[in-house]
């Protein structure tokens, strides 16, 4: 049986729509299927239906993932990352490596950077069966996450019945990335609140624990649930959900696996190849948009996710009739 890595330790997003990959090996070879990724996105690929050993990296336990790739016997790699530690990394395994990635950075550049074979970033990394086999056919398919835990299933139940009792309808709420310069302004979620509640709707904020004092800082009636769901349990959340609104972030792209409409807020990315095939996006109209960059040159209060005012939002809304 043969046995294949695949390396991806970039973000949580980059993880998602790198896993039409795993679907693809699966129903095209009899084959396992293991994925190298950064700690912080192991859990996402867990009861993963077409991922069959999971190897959480970070720079400490890089010794202890060599020697669990080695006791799988795992033989041959994809580096679908194209960081040439990652096939350093491959190497070291034991793993024959099927392509040979060279980005590395050097300071704050990065040199010998990866080739976009395709706009949309599944597609892109879906590309990468073509190392197995010319002919297969890898577009369509949609990311998946792992399957959530099922001592899990009441809680969620009863997590949703809790919404559906103060709220007419479900929105989901992912206000916060990592980089500021990702996120919309708190003013302009809460001016988005007053709007629901008006339609009887009390969103439901999504976010890490640490987002808790961020979300309660927004005004509007809203629910706070920082920290009360995994990320796995989102896509299941999410398809009872009427849309969700979301910053540029992973969370954006687990609830995309859920198919539902998500009205997705971008500033200096490029949606073109990052949104979910479901996504309505909103983005920036200043010229500099988009730069791709993690800090900017305009002043506060001018930035490109400054620019994007609240009543484009809710005229997506009305537009396509997203509440009942």
């Amino acid at each position: 049986m043969r046995k294949i890595l695949v390396f991806n330790r970039l973000g949580i997003g980059d993880v998602v729509v790198t896993t039409p990959l795993a679907q693809l090996i699966k129903e095209n070879f009899d084959a396992k299927v293991g994925f190298v990724v950064a700690a912080k996105s192991a859990d996402i690929l867990k009861n993963h239906d077409y991922i069959d050993d999971v190897f959480p990296y970070t720079k400490r336990t890089k010794r202890e993932v060599i020697s669990q790739i080695k006791a799988k016997c795992y033989n041959e790699a994809i580096i679908v990352d194209e960081r040439f530690s990652s096939s350093l990394l491959a190497w070291k395994s034991g793993a024959k490596l099927l392509n040979v990635g060279k980005e590395m950075s050097v300071g704050i550049k990065r040199i010998f950077i990866r080739k976009q074979h395709e706009l949309r970033a599944s597609e892109d990394f879906g590309s990468y069966i073509k190392l197995l086999s010319p002919t297969i056919q890898y577009k369509g398919i949609l990311p998946k996450v792992g399957n959530m835990d099922e001592t899990r299933a009441e809680y969620v139940k009863d997590w949703l019945n809790k919404i559906f009792a103060m709220s007419k309808q479900l929105v989901l709420i992912v206000p916060r990335s990592a980089a500021d310069n990702k996120n919309w302004p708190r003013e302009s979620f809460a001016e988005l609140n007053r709007y629901l509640n008006q339609r009887g709707v009390v969103p439901a904020y999504i976010g890490s624990p640490a987002d808790k004092e961020y979300i309660d800082q927004i005004g509007g009636k809203k629910y706070n649930a920082a920290g009360e769901l995994s990320l796995r349990e989102l896509p299941v959340i999410a398809k009872k959900a009427a849309f969700a609104v979301s910053v540029c972030t992973g969370p954006l792209h687990i609830i995309g696996t859920a198919n539902i409409p998500i009205l997705a807020i971008y500033g200096q990315g490029e949606p073109k190849r990052w949104a979910p095939a479901s996504a309505i996006v909103v983005q920036s109209k200043l010229p500099c948009v988009p730069c791709l960059r993690l800090d900017c040159s305009q002043p506060k209060g001018q930035t490109c996710m400054d620019e994007i005012l609240p009543s484009r939002l809710v005229d997506i809304i009305e537009t396509n009739k997203l509440l009942q």
